[in-house]
């Protein structure tokens, strides 16, 4: 217990020197900087029970070009780790005609558990529409021991400590529609969300709410199903979950 809340301080401290730096550099770099944080709470085939999420994403902004940097706690039966994933992206939108087109690069990480962790490097490309959206990319993903695993159970040198996969499909086909000037709503058949990449056979479906409240200020709510997927075993992270956030438009 004591080095979990040890985990969730130093995230935390984390997070305030990302919102500080980029506070100190906003007017020459970043002039836009939104925070976009969400809870959330589900459960599936390996939480054993309902597990709880709680996310914060920070995003700077000069013209068309926009990085994020983006962490998740995660509260949960079946975890070591508190600190479950961590984000880091930077984009670039083109104009195409009267549309956009998004280009993105993005790192993430996510310490599965004391012993083993996952690394991913990917691009994704945006187009959006006035109904409909559309995103595709790929990853490569690799899985591999800690240092400190290692040595706890003195691997070999001829024992491969790394698996890799070397590409790994990425795609969100989403609907949009707006209700009123303020209140939208969108659905998507995707195989990523914000921190977690699946298998090109296991789509999500995704569904949600947004209010515009003010220029400032977005809250919004969703709800996801992930399928198990063509012939997965009850270890895959398959199940529901109910996700409440904001987004803030800091300046």
């Amino acid at each position: 217990m004591l080095q979990q809340v040890k985990n969730i301080l130093s995230t935390l401290k984390s997070g305030f020197l990302v919102l500080a730096l980029l506070f100190l550099i906003q007017n020459d770099i970043f002039p836009q900087i939104s925070l976009d944080s969400y809870v959330e709470a589900g459960s599936n085939a390996v939480s054993e029970g309902v597990y709880g999420d709680l996310s914060a994403q920070i995003e700077g902004r000069t013209g068309s070009f926009y990085t994020a940097v983006g962490g998740l706690l995660s509260f949960s039966n079946a975890r070591e780790n508190v600190l479950s994933a961590f984000l880091f992206t930077a984009a670039n939108d083109f104009r195409l005609k009267t549309n956009i087109i998004s280009l993105q690069g993005f790192y993430l990480w996510k310490p599965l558990s004391l012993d083993m962790q996952e690394t991913n490097f990917g691009l994704l490309a945006k187009y959006k529409l006035e109904h409909f959206g559309f995103q595709l990319g790929m990853n490569s993903r690799f899985y591999n021991f800690t240092r400190s695993a290692i040595l706890q159970y003195n691997f070999a040198d001829s024992i491969n400590t790394t698996m890799w996969e070397p590409f790994n499909a990425m795609y969100r086909i989403s609907y949009f529609q707006q209700f009123t000037e303020k209140m939208g709503f969108e659905a998507a058949v995707t195989n990523f969300d914000r921190y977690i990449i699946q298998q090109e056979t296991n789509p999500m479906i995704l569904a949600g709410l947004n209010y515009k409240l003010n220029p400032a200020l977005k809250f919004y709510t969703e709800l996801g199903y992930m399928q198990a997927g063509l012939l997965n075993l009850h270890v895959n992270a398959f199940g529901v979950y109910l996700r409440g956030g904001v987004v803030w438009q800091i300046n």
